[in-house]
Formats: structure tokens, sequence, C-alpha cells
């Protein structure tokens, strides 16, 4: 009997691998090229928004490619970037492109919502036009 893991495809990887992310488990991003950065910032994270979660909206697949369209969505209670807690919900977007080889992530970039967050949170003003 084998122990090698069917290969998995592109987009299932990709699910697993962001699925993991929220239980705390970071094996599964063990060759990842992000790693060293998801074990940095992700935890603080979840002491900043201890309720964050994400919605999976679309996954499209073209060869190796996995395109991803995430919401992320939490409450602002803890300390985020220096700014404590609000107590505001948040919601944002996350839209990212990963290149998956042998069932393992080998690229990945991603564009984060993140000025929408520090608007909702009151940390950048909104211009009045």
């Amino acid at each position: 009997m084998s122990t090698k893991k069917e290969t998995e495809s592109p987009d299932a990887v990709v699910r697993t691998v962001f699925q993991t992310i929220f239980s705390g488990d970071f094996s599964p991003f063990e060759f990842h090229p992000g790693l060293a950065s998801l074990q940095k910032h992700f935890p603080p994270m979840l002491v900043s928004f201890p309720d964050f979660r994400a919605e999976l909206k679309q996954q499209i697949v073209d060869g190796d490619r996995v395109g991803t369209h995430w919401v992320f969505r939490g409450t602002h209670l803890g300390d985020f970037q220096g700014i404590p807690g609000t107590g505001k919900p948040v919601e944002f977007q996350n839209l990212s492109i990963s290149r998956v080889v042998d069932g393992r992530i080998v690229s990945y970039n991603s564009e984060v919502g993140w000025l929408t967050v520090l608007r909702q949170i009151g940390a950048l003003p909104l211009r009045q036009q």
C-alpha cells in the first residue's frame, strides 16, 4: 500500500490550505512561499478579530492556476496595527491567484482590502465630496 497521497485538484489544495488558517494549523503551509509571513501576521489577526471568518465566494481553475475570491468578516475587538479594538464589524474582500504543482502551492499572489478595514474601524476618514 502506498503512503503517497493522491494529487488533489488545484482548487481542493487551495481550499484545504485556507481552511487550516482558521484552525491555527500551519502544517499544510510547510512549503508555501509565504509561510513565514502567514505565521507572523495571521495569529495577531485572530487577536484583533477573534470571530474572523471567511466565505469562499468563487474559485476559477485554469490549468495549475487557481483564482479565488474571498469575503472576510469579523469584529474589531483587539489591537490592530496599533489601533485599539472599536467593537465595529468589518467586511472586506481578498482576491488571490495561486499556482499549484504536485499538490503544493508554489506561488501565491493576493490583494487584500486593508483600506476598507481601516475605514470601517474609523482609522481612515471617508472623503466628503
